[in-house]
């Protein structure tokens, strides 16, 4: 009888033990708390710096790939045949118009030159005799003292030696011309790309001795639903990345032909060209497509959780709490808000001061 006395006991006094644990379990033994709006992540604002999030524009674009070109392009050749004795230039070398780049062997040119001038100077003499002559039949011919023979003659040797002059200095032209065809000097001013030829070489009429060209053009493959939209003489933002460089060009040409397998356009952009910039780089045109808003915070803002980013949201003016946010990008000292706020939301722009 006292054992089943002891064990009730025993079992009563665990059960009773297990009701309390979970009473206090439950919170039954604390105080309780009036039901209101939750106050987790607040804190006060103090003297921290609020900033007001902005709404901006932000234009959009579409980049098309582009190629440095030159816009004109010239091969200087030789118009003679001789050997080269001086070369005045290198390749990627900038020269003046006129400038002497290639001297070749003019010998043989000068004594041309030297022969038409004697043939010149030979002819002008028989001018002379010619027309003395003349002048004397004339006299006769009036005191009808020669036959009109002599007379016929004499003019007739009058014109031929004329003839004979005009002939001469014709032939000293030609053979001085030749002679300037020795010095090759550049028909622009512009830069060389590419040099042909050396000292010693023989050269024929008609051989490129060097390439150059007076400036450089963007020139870009814009397909033909954007191509239709652009202007000559409409600028636009461009950028080489070889260089690093982003500037703005205004469209000089657009050809008005489509690729028939692209449905394209080339559209040629010109503009100060900056040191550094050759043919064959590469680069990128960038089309307007209008704009878009989006929200801009400082980058002193945001904070992480992990990789989570959030910001502090000023609440009724003196508090503030946690509201994670997705970023959509980075501009420098700002970033664009992609959710997680409003335009005209107050945030702490510096959380650090708090």
């Amino acid at each position: 009888m006292m054992r089943w006395i002891r064990g009730g006991a025993i079992a009563l006094l665990s059960v009773g033990g297990i009701v309390v644990l979970l009473i206090w379990l439950a919170g039954g033994f604390h105080q309780k708390i009036e039901p209101g709006p939750a106050q987790v992540g607040m804190q006060p604002l103090g003297k921290a710096p609020t900033f007001m999030v902005q709404q901006v524009a932000v234009p959009l674009s579409e980049e098309a790939v582009s190629t440095v070109r030159a816009a004109h392009q010239t091969e200087v050749g030789a118009k003679v045949i001789a050997r080269v004795l001086a070369v005045h230039f290198l390749a990627g070398q900038y020269v003046e118009k006129d400038q002497v780049l290639v001297e070749l062997e003019h010998a043989d040119l000068d004594a041309r030159v030297s022969q038409a001038q004697a043939a010149a100077d030979a002819a002008q003499s028989a001018l002379d005799q010619a027309q003395t002559n003349y002048d004397r039949i004339v006299r006769l011919h009036e005191q009808n003292a020669t036959s009109e023979l002599e007379f016929t003659t004499a003019t007739n040797n009058l014109n031929a030696a004329k003839a004979n002059l005009e002939q001469a200095r014709g032939a000293l032209r030609e053979a001085q011309t030749v002679v300037e065809y020795a010095t090759i000097r550049s028909p622009l001013t512009g830069v060389v790309i590419d040099k042909a030829v050396d000292v010693g070489d023989m050269v024929q009429p008609g051989q490129t001795v060097l390439t150059l060209y007076d400036r450089l053009q963007l020139v870009a493959t814009v397909r033909e639903s954007l191509a239709t939209s652009l202007k000559v003489g409409q600028k636009l933002p461009v950028s080489l990345d070889a260089l690093g460089l982003h500037c703005e060009g205004a469209i000089s040409e657009i050809v008005p032909e489509a690729d028939v397998l692209s449905r394209a356009f080339q559209v040629k952009v010109t503009g100060p060209c900056p040191p550094g910039v050759i043919p064959g780089m590469f680069g990128r045109l960038y089309i307007p497509l209008g704009e878009r808003q989006e929200l801009r915070i400082p980058s002193t803002a945001i904070r992480r959780v992990g990789q989570v980013p959030y910001v502090y949201r000023v609440i009724d003016g003196n508090r503030v709490e946690r509201a994670f946010v997705q970023v959509a990008g980075e501009h420098g000292d700002e970033v664009s808000i992609a959710s997680g706020l409003t335009a005209g939301e107050q945030i702490v722009a510096d959380p650090d001061q708090l």
